[in-house]
């Protein structure tokens, strides 16, 4: 799927949906040449499962790295906030902190864009530990397709 840029808008194109193929409804009436070419192979099956260790192995750094992007937003955005406060606090001197904090929200941007950078870091991290879950459960999926192609080569 591809995604306008401008609205962010998710959009199907006519070459993804031609590459996805859906797996029919009536498996009853398939006959077995037809079922057993939904079904990979013992040597695809085996290449999923070493693709899917490989990148499950890469997650701890990934994740690390996600982590340490985020935190240095979250230290980047609290500098724009104390610069934005610091130099609010000349145009508003009898403005308390939690108002100078408020307007430095609304109005800052640096303060704005820091939190856009925080925001997409946030994102990302957020995204990576979901993609790590998935590929654990999908190792755990694929050991199993694995033992049971083992049960019928034998």
């Amino acid at each position: 799927m591809n995604t306008d840029s401008m609205t962010g808008e998710v959009l199907e194109t006519d070459a993804v949906a031609e590459s996805m193929e859906l797996v029919p409804l009536n498996l009853a009436g398939l006959d077995e040449a037809a079922l057993i070419e939904m079904f990979p192979t013992p040597v695809q099956a085996a290449g999923a499962l070493i693709w899917a260790r490989a990148t499950n192995a890469r997650a701890p750094k990934a994740l690390s790295d996600y982590r340490t992007k985020l935190r240095k937003a979250q230290r980047d955005k609290k500098i724009a906030i104390g610069r934005a406060v610091k130099d609010l606090r000349e145009d508003y001197p009898r403005a308390t902190l939690t108002e100078l904090r408020d307007l430095a929200y609304g109005a800052d941007d640096r303060v704005i864009a820091t939190l856009d950078a925080e925001d997409d870091a946030w994102l990302e991290f957020e995204y990576a530990k979901d993609y790590a879950a998935a590929i654990k459960e999908d190792i755990e999926i694929l050991r199993s397709i694995n033992a049971n192609f083992r049960g019928e080569h034998r």
